[in-house]
């Protein structure tokens, strides 16, 4: 059964009568029991539609069909950035020697999933904050090993008031 599935599942697709054939073939050659075409058809038939897709048309179109989220894929780097915060799970010293939980922004390419930049810092996200993000994410990295930079086509966010801001207008045209 597993032979017939494997046979099924390779590429170029053949069809039953194909897979029926070389099931015959090999099984004479190695002694198994001769499986019948109906029950050939059977297996090729009952495989899963998702595995039959994969093996057949990659893993894109899997995703596009099978995946429950979809999930918008860039086709270039710069093409869609994403920004967005968290909360880190790490005290640190604030400026008056209290413990505080810094916040993470950080700007995303979504074709390579680099970062792009990010910004740490104390307190609520603001839009100030946001927008040092974006500056530190178009602007070139002193590190030749970070080459991401430059304006994205698309900057996708939510909709919290940091991101909402003409402040991060006035950044991307600086």
């Amino acid at each position: 059964m597993a032979y017939i599935e494997g046979l099924a599942l390779s590429t170029p697709r053949p069809s039953t009568a194909a897979i029926f054939r070389k099931a015959a073939t090999t099984a004479t050659r190695r002694g198994w029991p001769m499986v019948s075409a109906s029950t050939v058809r059977s297996i090729v038939t009952g495989l899963d539609p998702g595995m039959v897709t994969l093996a057949h048309q990659g893993a894109a179109a899997y995703r596009d069909t099978y995946e429950l989220v979809w999930r918008h894929r860039a086709e270039r780097a710069n093409a869609t950035w994403q920004a967005d915060h968290t909360e880190l799970d790490i005290l640190i010293l604030d400026a008056n020697g209290r413990p505080a939980r810094p916040w993470l922004t950080v700007i995303l390419d979504d074709y390579s999933r680099a970062v792009c930049g990010y910004m740490v810092f104390l307190g609520a996200p603001s839009a100030m904050n946001t927008a040092l993000a974006l500056r530190h994410a178009i602007w070139p990295k002193n590190d030749p090993n970070w080459p991401m930079c430059g304006l994205p086509d698309v900057l996708y966010v939510d909709h919290g008031t940091d991101f909402t801001s003409h402040h991060l207008a006035q950044t991307a045209n600086d």
